[in-house]
């Protein structure tokens, strides 16, 4: 009498093997200097992970692949999900953000050190704002993160806005941001 061979089920074993991937390079990340991650690659993150490089490359065909799981891991452990996302939700996701962002090394949020001159400039606008609000710490900081070259960079580029439209989408979030029902 013959019986039958069982068949050998590997997802779980691969699931668990992509998730303590991902968690290696998510160790990777948070202690990274910077969010560029060149140096989370397969080899590295095989190391910390106990794998063989071979073996991150069946989950994640490319750097980039490792990279955008990686992306999604830190949101989905963030709890930030953009499906049927609302005006309403964007200060809660915000929060949510900005707790996580708290868990990475603190060079992730720094850009390289200025030069004295543009600090020196940093502080004296910093100041002037201080000055103008009031003392209020918080609309200042506000006011400083719209008027930023960050700010006209990532309208510019990311979002392929003319400057015509950067600087009316500012100047706009400013004028709320400084009516009476935005300083309430």
């Amino acid at each position: 009498m013959t019986t039958g061979a069982r068949k050998y089920d590997s997802s779980r074993r691969q699931q668990q093997g992509r998730e303590r991937i991902l968690e290696a390079a998510l160790d990777l990340a948070r202690a990274s200097g910077g969010w560029n991650w060149v140096d989370i690659t397969f080899k590295t993150v095989a190391d910390a992970a106990g794998v063989s490089e071979r073996t991150v490359y069946r989950h994640f065909p490319t750097q980039s692949d490792l990279h955008e799981a990686l992306l999604l891991r830190i949101n989905q452990d963030a709890g930030i999900s953009y499906d049927d996302l609302s005006v309403d939700d964007v200060s809660e996701l915000v929060g949510r953000l900005f707790t996580s962002l708290s868990t990475f090394d603190r060079a992730l949020h720094t850009q390289p050190t200025p030069s004295d001159a543009a600090i020196a400039m940093n502080r004296d606008r910093m100041q002037a704002l201080l000055d103008a609000c009031g003392g209020d710490r918080r609309l200042a900081a506000l006011l400083d993160v719209l008027w930023s070259n960050d700010t006209y960079e990532r309208l510019s580029s990311i979002w392929r806005m003319p400057t015509d439209d950067a600087v009316d989408a500012v100047t706009w979030a400013i004028d709320r941001l400084l009516s009476p029902e935005g300083l309430a």
